[in-house]
């Protein structure tokens, strides 16, 4: 896990995510209500606490890559992500991407551009990691994270439409 501190630079590489996995999984609650108030049929909010912290440790078991954004030793803010691998197909060009699972900040700390610096770092460590670019998905509910994305330089590619049955 990679701290950013308040000035938005590197301040530390940790392998002892144990002690910031707590406040992941707060901030991961947070998010998660967010998506279950508009969409309730896919999203809820029963999971508890330990299931939460679980959610993180398996993740970065599966190799995820977490950018932790520190204000006053306080973690504040967080973005995941993941190396894609793309063999060649008979359609497409064999491809390195990151995906930016999902990123949070928390509500008091928004508009001071946190997510911006975090963006920032996920694009130096994902070129560093061979990536040439980056994907995302954003519910069509959320617009101000498209907007975000939008402000990152990422454009819309892709469309998906659910119904439900």
């Amino acid at each position: 896990m990679d701290i950013i501190d308040s000035r938005g630079s590197p301040s530390e590489r940790s392998q002892r995510t144990d002690t910031d996995i707590p406040a992941l999984a707060d901030m991961l609650y947070a998010l998660n209500a967010h998506h279950a108030a508009d969409l309730p049929g896919r999203f809820h909010t029963e999971g508890d606490a330990p299931a939460l912290r679980t959610f993180f440790v398996e993740k970065l078991g599966q190799g995820a890559r977490i950018l932790l954004y520190r204000t006053e030793g306080v973690p504040r803010a967080y973005l995941m992500w993941q190396v894609l691998d793309h063999a060649a197909t008979a359609l497409e060009h064999p491809r390195r991407q990151a995906l930016l699972d999902h990123i949070h900040v928390q509500p008091i700390w928004r508009h001071r551009g946190l997510a911006r610096r975090l963006i920032a770092r996920f694009e130096i460590d994902s070129a560093a990691e061979g990536c040439t670019g980056w994907i995302t998905r954003v519910h069509a509910f959320n617009t101000p994270s498209a907007a975000l994305m939008r402000g990152a330089g990422a454009h819309l590619a892709v469309e998906t439409y659910e119904k439900r049955l």
